[in-house]
């Protein structure tokens, strides 16, 4: 038998592949498909450059900075100390509150800074909830002092103030005795000239010995111990002032809500000469607007600071606080149930700082309380 050569191979090879390629033909098209419906087009999008800059341009965001970093919310010293405890970093700090509302954990951060931009905006996921600005946090807020969470403040952008601008304790963490108790205290230096009248209770006692002032406090069941020189509902209780909760009636009259929808309705109204609002004051003409002048808000306002002042000289008078450099201190007081009661609603108003417009029918309810205890 002859042996192919490598030539009659290749041959071979390709007479094979011709007679492969010619076999496979292809068959008959088939019928044409039907054409497809046309989609609708879509909405077009806003401009990035044009929506981005109702806000961010230069002169804005300066404006802005140097109004924010004026506010209390950046000046001060408590960012220095209580930026850094657990209980208080919460809202003393920036990093604190940034966790705070990520996680609903309090820390204790090692350096306490001051509030910035990014503290209130996060990122811009929150705009889907028809917010004019990104904000960290857009949902209601529950009540710290009440511990079964049924109270929860709803103000709309306003929540992220409501985080931090509401009271962390009510009369009754103070108003608790079941039975008679006495506390014994120590004063020196300037705080014996402060307590040497102190309101002992009816069996207590004030004595000098040497350069201490012992003082016994006895706290018989219709009394209340105070038992705190920060004693209080906190700075800042705004939010519970228009929930009716602050005070005395602990159930008061809620703050009417028909055209207050939220915070930033009155504290964050866009002036140009005020940072675009974010001094965050309070412009009475601008609640005309609404009220119409013959409402008279700074009249009223003017009237509750009147009253106030009067509580707080009858309050120094019986020393359950003490009056300094145009600041009340509560002092450490046994007081009878119902004066003690107007001094803690005397705080609360104090504290809000709004002279009623907060809530007027409640300031007016808890002033009421306080002059009747005081015989005012």
């Amino acid at each position: 038998m002859k042996k192919l050569n490598f030539r009659n191979l290749l041959m071979l090879l390709a007479a094979v592949m011709f007679i492969a390629v010619s076999c496979t033909k292809e068959g008959a098209q088939g019928p044409a498909g039907a054409d497809g419906a046309d989609g609708t087009d879509g909405t077009d999008g806003v401009d990035a450059n044009t929506h981005c800059l109702n806000c961010h341009t230069a002169v804005m965001m300066d404006e802005i900075t140097t109004a924010f970093n004026a506010t209390p919310h950046v000046v001060g010293t408590s960012f220095a100390y209580a930026g850094t405890r657990e209980s208080c970093a919460a809202c003393h700090s920036h990093d604190g509150y940034v966790e705070y509302v990520r996680s609903g954990t309090m820390i204790a951060p090692t350096v306490g800074t001051p509030l910035v931009c990014g503290s209130c905006h996060g990122d811009h996921a929150s705009l889907e909830d028809d917010a004019t600005a990104p904000m960290r946090e857009v949902g209601p807020v529950v009540a710290m002092v009440d511990e079964t969470g049924g109270t929860v403040f709803d103000h709309g952008m306003g929540n992220i103030c409501a985080t931090c601008h509401q009271a962390r304790r009510t009369g009754s963490y103070y108003d608790k005795y079941a039975e008679p108790m006495t506390f014994e205290r120590n004063f020196t230096g300037d705080d014996i000239a402060v307590y040497t009248n102190a309101a002992v209770g009816p069996n207590g006692s004030a004595t000098l010995d040497g350069d201490t002032l012992r003082v016994v406090f006895d706290v018989p069941t219709t009394h209340v111990y105070t038992s705190s020189t920060h004693a209080g509902p906190h700075h800042g209780p705004q939010s519970n002032t228009f929930a009716g909760i602050t005070g005395y009636p602990e159930n008061g009259i809620v703050f009417d809500r028909d055209h207050h929808t939220d915070c930033s309705g009155c504290h964050l109204h866009n002036e140009v000469d005020a940072g675009y609002g974010h001094s965050f004051k309070a412009d009475i003409a601008f609640c005309n607007d609404c009220h119409g002048e013959a409402y008279d808000l700074e009249g009223m306002m003017a009237g509750f600071a009147d009253r106030l002042h009067a509580i707080e000289v009858a309050l120094e008078g019986i020393h359950a606080i003490h009056v300094e450099d145009g600041e009340a201190h509560p002092l450490y007081a046994s007081l009878p149930r119902d004066q003690w009661q107007a001094f803690w609603n005397f705080m609360c108003i104090y504290e809000d700082n709004s002279f009623g417009a907060h809530n007027p029918d409640y300031t007016e309810q808890m002033l009421t309380q306080a002059e009747t205890a005081l015989g005012l």
